[in-house]
C-alpha cells in the first residue's frame, strides 16, 4: 500500500509539462501515467513490477501513448528508463 502510494506520487510532470494533459492507460499489466502537452509526452509507470525488461515496458509505453493520445510515437523518439520515459508524438 505504502509502495502504490509512493509511486503515485512519483508521477508529477516535468515543468515543461506541467500545463499538458494527464492521461492514465494500462497495457498487458503495466500502468502508466502520461502527461502530454502538443506533441511532447512524458510516460510515468506507476505499476510496481519486479524487475521488468526495459524493452518491454518500452512496448508496453508506446501502445499505452498511442491508446491515450490516438497519435503513435515518433520512430526513435521513446527514451528513458523502465520508470519514466519521453517521447514525440507523431501526429501529422
Amino acid at each position: 500500500m505504502v509502495l502504490a502510494a509512493a509511486l503515485a506520487g512519483c508521477a508529477s510532470p516535468s515543468p515543461q509539462l506541467m500545463r499538458g494533459q494527464k492521461h492514465k492507460a494500462e497495457v498487458a499489466g503495466s500502468t502508466f501515467t502520461i502527461w502530454q502537452a502538443g506533441e511532447s509526452v512524458e510516460i510515468y509507470r506507476t505499476s510496481p513490477e519486479m524487475l521488468p525488461r526495459l524493452s518491454e515496458v518500452m512496448a508496453k509505453a508506446a501502445v499505452a501513448v498511442a491508446q491515450v493520445t490516438g497519435c503513435p510515437v515518433k520512430e526513435g523518439s521513446l527514451a528513458g528508463d523502465a520508470a519514466l520515459m519521453t517521447a514525440t508524438l507523431d501526429c501529422g
